[in-house]
């Protein structure tokens, strides 16, 4: 018993200390990941910029597109390091704003599509209904119900009450990516972005140049 409370403890405190150490990583690189941030932005506009560029222009737009299909990635390591910078307390409120906006508008882009409450209610209706089943085998008949009736109810109805809930979700989210995505407010975020991020290169601060 000694044991395993000593193990629960130290497991405990070693993941602190791993997240401790991919906090500091992401504090480290926080500029350059905003011009990366920033760069995936306005790619569509870069990508346009650079086809009329001869020589270079063709590789450099081959590059930009390799690049925006990680973007999904990328905003997913903005938002943690906006995380990480708010629960440290190593970066200013307007960078932590501005890591999180570049984070949400890359992350939700490709997804704000998908039917996530669907997905969400198929997959629990489908785990309800295959729990059934491998516990107890389907018969003919169950209280002189057939058997099949009782699975589609086992599906059909946590999954009906899971999309319920999380279509409320599913909505806010494409709102929010449909605004945050749009093309002028991309442009703005991903050139503050970059801004920002070469002026923590040079160990100053945007938003105290420009608002103090």
């Amino acid at each position: 018993m000694d044991f395993m409370f000593i193990f629960i403890i130290s497991n405990g405190v070693s993941n602190r200390t791993v997240n401790y150490m991919v906090f500091t990583i992401l504090l480290t690189y926080a500029s350059y990941l905003l011009i990366l941030g920033g760069i995936i932005a306005i790619s569509w506009l870069l990508e346009r910029i650079v086809k009329i560029v001869p020589v270079i222009g063709e590789p450099a737009s081959w590059l930009l597109k390799a690049m925006s299909f990680f973007r999904f990635f990328v905003g997913i390591i903005l938002i943690m390091t906006a995380a990480a910078g708010w629960f440290m307390a190593q970066l200013d409120s307007g960078t932590q704003l501005l890591l999180l906006s570049a984070g949400l508008a890359l992350f939700l882009k490709p997804i704000k599509d998908l039917p996530w409450a669907a997905l969400f209610g198929l997959a629990v209706g489908g785990l309800c209904a295959g729990f059934l089943f491998f516990y107890y085998p389907p018969s003919s008949t169950f209280y002189g119900i057939p058997s099949i009736w009782i699975y589609l109810l086992v599906f059909f109805v946590p999954a009906l009450f899971v999309y319920m809930i999380f279509k409320f979700v599913e909505d806010v989210l494409k709102l929010v990516g449909m605004i945050i995505t749009l093309k002028p407010i991309t442009l703005v975020i991903g050139f503050l972005c970059i801004i920002q991020g070469i002026f923590m290169l040079l160990n100053t601060n945007i938003f105290t140049v420009f608002l103090s």
